[in-house]
């Protein structure tokens, strides 16, 4: 009986040990599998959210500029103006200064007119952030630079306005204040000025023109936004300006394809305009002894006799 219950004893003993020896492998492997599968999914479920939150966190770093065109713009906004051929003064025997009127309104002249891209921005914009010296709308000689803020003042922009007599709530009596700036409504710049010099090179035997300044002319309006008369606003050094005009493409009006710069305009002469005024002894314009049709007579006048020069100097 003693060696009976001695036989079970080991038999369960070997059967506790088997027992615990498989629970032992069983563990090790749920544990490695668990730990592998817990490393995967984190990897999977943590680099997503890393991306998307590091994205997030930089979205203004995102490029989100659209190219409107099938084509990469390399060109535009790179160019350089050519420069001007030297000019000796022994060469010019024959020189002429002539004021031309520029009027946005012509046919022409709607590239000017824009919508998207004004001409007159370009000019504004240049003027504001320094990139060309203005002067005052009578000085077309250049001689005294003024800030940009003085020419705003004198069309009435820009600096304090009228005071007012308003009626205080609190105290109900009248107490005088200032009157807001008015603002300059640059849509009402319809014309321009443009001054040219206009001379014959006996080096090369050809009649030439540059132009030397541009002014914008504003239409002065009442309260009431009843015109009044028109101003100008500044005068710009024209040469100053060709390094902004050549990297900014103004409208092409012909269906080829080319692009246009202002510089382009300027120099190839794609606009319309007339005369009101010549170098004189009085310094007088056309406005001054001729109106109404008359004053275009004389513009075409003064034009033609700028071409009859050049042409009386060859014999046909």
């Amino acid at each position: 009986m003693f060696k009976k219950i001695q036989f079970f004893s080991a038999l369960l003993a070997l059967g506790f040990i088997q027992t615990a020896n498989a629970q032992d492998v069983v563990g090790e492997t749920n544990g490695t599998v668990e730990t592998e599968v817990v490393t995967t999914s984190g990897q999977n479920t943590e680099e997503p959210q890393t991306n998307v939150l590091q994205n997030l966190s930089n979205g203004s770093g995102v490029n989100t500029e659209v190219n409107p065109l099938p084509w990469k713009q390399e060109i535009t906004g790179m160019r350089t103006p050519l420069e001007y051929a030297t000019i000796r003064e022994a060469d010019v025997f024959w020189r002429k200064t002539v004021w031309r009127t520029l009027d946005m309104r012509e046919k022409m002249n709607l590239p000017f007119s824009n919508p998207q891209k004004p001409f007159v921005n370009i000019l504004v914009d240049a003027a504001q952030k320094g990139e060309a010296v203005i002067y005052a709308g009578n000085d077309d000689k250049f001689t005294a630079p003024i800030p940009f803020a003085d020419a705003i003042a004198v069309l009435g922009g820009g600096g304090a306005g009228d005071s007012l007599d308003v009626m205080d709530p609190v105290t109900e009596m009248m107490v005088r204040v200032a009157a807001p700036p008015k603002e300059i409504n640059f849509d009402d710049v319809k014309q321009f000025r443009i001054k040219e010099e206009w001379y014959f090179d006996k080096q090369t035997s050809t009649l030439n023109v540059r132009i030397m300044g541009i002014c914008p002319i504003i239409d002065n309006r009442d309260e009431y936004g009843n015109f009044r008369a028109t101003l100008p606003m500044f005068w710009i050094y024209f040469p100053e300006m060709r390094d902004v005009f050549v990297k900014t493409e103004a409208f092409n009006p012909f269906p080829d394809g080319i692009k246009l710069t202002w510089d382009d305009i300027f120099s190839m002469r794609l606009f319309s305009s007339y005369i009101y005024k010549e170098d004189n002894v009085r310094d007088y314009r056309i406005s001054n002894y001729a109106t109404g049709i008359d004053a275009l007579y004389e513009s075409e006048r003064i034009k033609e006799k700028i071409f009859n020069f050049e042409h009386d100097l060859w014999s046909y």
